[in-house]
């Protein structure tokens, strides 16, 4: 209120200004000590805060001399300048403070609402402020709605809702994910990828464009992060880009079932064991009944999924959408086979933004057991030994190969996990052995025309991902 006050007499410095300031100065003094009683929770929204200012005496108050003092200001500012027939008012982030506090200063506000030839703009989530009301009408339901509503109406004359759920999203993540570079700018022209990822926001952060600026500056962190760690995570294709993006996502917008995910990422596999592990509730018959009937929720894994979503209100409210996001990420995926390894190695991305409460850093879990794979109808115990077997069968019907190209081939250009074995044995392991982390075994090293080269025998899941996509865009069949 003092802003507003300040701002008419910056309009029209003058001996009136000046004396109005003295005047209004006293009445800001008794308005601050009442603010106090406000934010200490002294005061609640009975009245008694209003009384304060507004007097109930029949006397003249202090809200109605700072009215009267702020009127003349207005008058005297639009007649020294016909061009003016009024003041507009913006009065925002009322929202963001406590709703007792902004219900109280709402209702000092509206004492001054009625200025002739003054327009306020307020710009509130009437959900988040509706909240101020409790201590006097309750829990919001059906019945006290009305009550809800009718204190607003009070205060606010013309009602209008921004049509949030008309905004184009397609176009402004398009254009965010084009600032932040986290597509390039030929993966941005397939139409198709726009829709999967407008799907994908409305799933699950909305349409709302705070929101999805709030999802655009995750995805830079993580892009940062990740490029200086590994330059070769920004080598990921387009596929690899929306899975992480959908689950930087589901990170945001459901942080209980991201954290699932990480510690089991195969989630059509959670079961009765997941949610025992959980302590979640079982359904009742009618529950079990209803759901059977829906198709979104007829697989056991969907089940448990309505049943974590038990846990919060929010969730709750949004099972369904968790669920069709989760559906959504299987159809990006499009491997059951492979849905959780390929979960866990994206997810590891995104893992330097999760906020986990009452828990420490995420380790990410190592396989138990080594992955088994058919390649020329061999069983390889291994990642390692299946990228070697891969490495050894290209350049066998590639004799004239040199060691940049294979590495550009396999979409490992700026790392060593394919390497010269001169260069492999200067490179010490976590022990200190001198290339300790290679198949330097000599019926394991791979002859080239350049020299014999080497391959790792431990793959980083950074790596791994786009080595196998790059084996399949090849021609290889992996069993």
């Amino acid at each position: 209120m003092e802003g507003i006050v300040n701002q008419i007499g910056a309009i029209n410095p003058n001996a009136k200004w000046n004396e109005s300031k003295k005047k209004i100065g006293g009445i800001f003094k008794k308005m601050a000590t009442v603010g106090a009683k406000v934010a200490a929770g002294v005061a609640g929204i009975d009245g008694g805060v209003v009384d304060d200012l507004v007097g109930s005496d029949g006397a003249q108050s202090d809200i109605n001399q700072l009215k009267e003092e702020i009127g003349e200001l207005i008058n005297e500012a639009l007649a020294n300048d016909s061009t003016k027939i009024g003041f507009t008012f913006y009065i925002d982030d009322l929202d963001r403070i406590d709703p007792p506090v902004a219900v109280e200063i709402l209702e000092l506000l509206k004492n001054i609402f009625d200025l002739e030839k003054c327009v306020f703009i307020l710009a509130i989530d009437y959900d988040v402020v509706i909240k101020g009301l409790k201590p006097k009408f309750g829990e919001l339901t059906e019945k006290n709605e009305r009550e809800f509503r009718s204190f607003f109406d009070k205060i606010i004359q013309l009602p209008f809702s921004m049509p949030v759920a008309s905004y184009n999203v397609d176009t402004f993540l398009v254009d965010a994910l084009h600032k932040i570079e986290f597509f390039t700018e030929e993966e941005l022209k397939d139409i198709h990828l726009a829709e999967t990822l407008s799907e994908v926001a409305r799933l699950s952060v909305g349409s709302n464009p705070r929101s999805l600026k709030r999802l655009t500056n995750t995805l830079s962190l993580i892009s940062i992060i990740n490029g200086e760690k590994s330059p070769e995570s920004q080598n990921y294709d387009a596929h690899n880009k929306i899975l992480n993006f959908a689950l930087v996502c589901m990170q945001i917008a459901y942080p209980y079932i991201y954290n699932q995910l990480t510690e089991e990422p195969n989630f059509k596999q959670w079961n009765e064991r997941i949610a025992s592990k959980l302590k979640l509730r079982h359904l009742t018959v009618e529950e079990k009944e209803s759901l059977d009937a829906t198709e979104k929720f007829d697989e056991d894994w969907e089940k448990v999924v309505f049943r974590m979503c038990q846990k919060e209100t929010y969730l709750s409210n949004r099972a369904f959408q968790v669920s069709l996001l989760l559906s959504k990420i299987a159809e990006i995926v499009n491997d059951d086979n492979r849905l959780g390894e390929i979960i866990e190695i994206t997810i590891a991305l995104s893992a330097v933004t999760n906020l986990k409460a009452f828990d420490g850093p995420l380790v990410m879990k190592k396989s138990r057991a080594l992955e088994v794979n058919t390649f020329n109808g061999k069983e390889i115990k291994g990642k390692g030994r299946l990228c070697l077997a891969i490495v050894t069968d290209y350049v066998e019907k590639h004799p004239d190969v040199t060691l940049s190209e294979l590495k550009s081939v396999f979409n490992v250009p700026k790392c060593e996990v394919v390497e010269s074995l001169e260069i492999a044995m200067t490179i010490k392991d976590s022990a200190g052995k001198a290339g300790g982390d290679y198949y330097i075994k000599a019926n394991d090293q791979i002859k080239t025309k350049e020299g014999m080269i080497v391959v790792w025998s431990y793959w980083p899941e950074r790596y791994y991902l786009p080595f196998m996509e790059n084996v399949r865009k090849l021609g290889y069949k992996i069993g």
